[in-house]
């Protein structure tokens, strides 16, 4: 019982101690409480970190706010002020405005194939002054195409599959030829189950690469494709760790699946050391 009494105490107190000592958690628990009135798919703006933002909905912006300034799920080492930089499926911005807040002279290139999140990516960036961060407004695919998009107004678009149709065409580019012509430092990809189809694809590239964050998709319908990918990351030299954000809580009993039939999620940090780094020339 008095364990119990004090796992109920300890909570509270733990919660008013971080509202003091860390500004991220009072600031994502005050826009908690600033928009949980406000309905889904809504838009609307709020003034964060001295920027104005814009946004299509409050559940993805609060997540993701969360995720990305309060967990960190982005942050990496680096000893310049001027990494490299690219941010596939980079949303409303929150990402781009994250790693500029850390590294102020980052050099990013952000992709965003669904022309309405990327119109808010567009505001929130250039709205606030970053006239140097370059935006494309296509998908990251292994060749230069039209393809078939599912919109959600949110953060949960995505290609679909072959033979399947979506509510949007999009337009997107050979990752693979992209990443010959430029050099990067770090990529995020969080590109919504095409992951296991494009990183594959750039293989070649990774050597050159020094950090890697995937956000990883398993769709009940498909092949898994979890193992390929590590083996990928493996047999490239790179460590990693591997972090469940979403899935059946006993999957062993039965499985859950998210309206774009997901399974589960997983995110997965990548990172060689320096001295295992091959320099691309120029």
């Amino acid at each position: 019982m008095t364990g119990i009494l004090e796992t109920f105490l300890s909570e509270p107190i733990k919660h008013c101690f971080n509202l003091v000592q860390k500004p991220e958690y009072f600031t994502y628990h005050r826009l908690v409480t600033q928009l949980r009135f406000k309905p889904r798919y809504s838009p609307f703006s709020v003034h964060l970190h001295g920027w104005r933002l814009y946004l299509p909905d409050t559940a993805s912006f609060l997540s993701t706010y969360k995720a990305i300034f309060l967990d960190q799920i982005y942050a990496f080492a680096f000893e310049g002020n001027s990494p490299r930089i690219l941010d596939l499926g980079a949303n409303v911005g929150l990402s781009v405005l994250f790693f500029k807040r850390i590294y102020p002279k980052a050099k990013i290139s952000a992709f965003e194939p669904d022309p309405v999140i990327f119109s808010y990516l567009e505001r929130n960036i250039r709205g606030n002054g970053y006239e140097d961060v370059e935006l494309f407004k296509k998908a990251a695919w292994i060749e230069d195409a039209q393809l078939q998009f599912k919109s959600d107004g949110a953060d949960a678009g995505h290609l679909v599959s072959e033979g399947k149709t979506g509510n949007v065409q999009v337009e997107a580019i050979d990752l693979d030829g992209f990443l010959r012509e430029r050099y990067f430092d770090f990529i995020k990809m969080d590109i919504e189950g095409a992951e296991k189809v494009v990183l594959p694809a750039c293989r070649q590239h990774l050597e050159y690469l020094r950090y890697l964050f995937v956000e990883f998709h398993s769709c009940l319908e498909e092949e898994q494709g979890l193992a390929d990918i590590i083996n990928l990351l493996a047999e490239s030299g790179f460590r990693f760790s591997l972090q469940r954000v979403w899935g059946s809580s006993t999957p062993l009993l039965r499985q859950e699946v998210n309206r774009n039939g997901f399974d589960s999620q997983v995110n997965i940090h990548a990172w060689r050391e320096r001295k295992q780094l091959f320099i691309k020339s120029s």
